[in-house]
C-alpha cells in the first residue's frame, strides 16, 4: 500500500458509518464488516483488521493515519481498502473521528 494512492481522491468513496455502513457489507459481501469497523474505531493501531470476503477475498480495514505515520485528508477515519483495482471506503462517522488530526508528521 502507497500512501499517495490514498491522497488521489478519485480512489475514495466516503461511507456514512451510521446510516452507510450495514448496506456497504451486504452490497460487498463482507460479513462482520461493520462490526470490525466499529471495533478498530474503538481500538485503534496501527495494524488494522484483515476481513475475509467471498470467494477468496480479501479487505484490509485500518486508520491510514496510524498506518503511515502522516496525516492525510480524512486520515483520521477507518478506511476499507480492498486492492488498488477496487474503490477504497472512507467510513466516517460524523463528529466521531478514530483519532485527533495532525498535520504534517506525527
Amino acid at each position: 500500500m502507497l500512501i499517495n494512492w490514498f491522497r488521489d481522491q478519485d480512489h475514495l468513496v466516503y461511507i456514512n458509518g451510521e446510516t452507510q455502513l450495514a448496506q456497504l457489507e451486504k452490497t460487498l459481501r463482507f460479513p462482520g464488516l461493520q462490526e470490525a469497523a466499529e471495533a478498530l474505531r474503538d481500538n485503534p493501531n496501527p495494524e488494522g483488521y484483515t476481513i475475509k470476503g467471498p470467494k477468496r477475498t480479501c479487505g484490509r480495514l485500518f486508520v491510514p493515519d496510524l498506518t503511515f505515520g502522516k496525516h492525510i485528508e480524512m486520515g483520521e477515519n477507518v478506511f476499507f481498502y480492498m486492492g488498488e483495482m477496487a474503490e477504497c471506503y472512507v467510513i466516517y462517522w460524523p463528529g466521531k473521528p478514530v483519532t485527533e488530526v495532525h498535520h504534517g508528521e506525527m
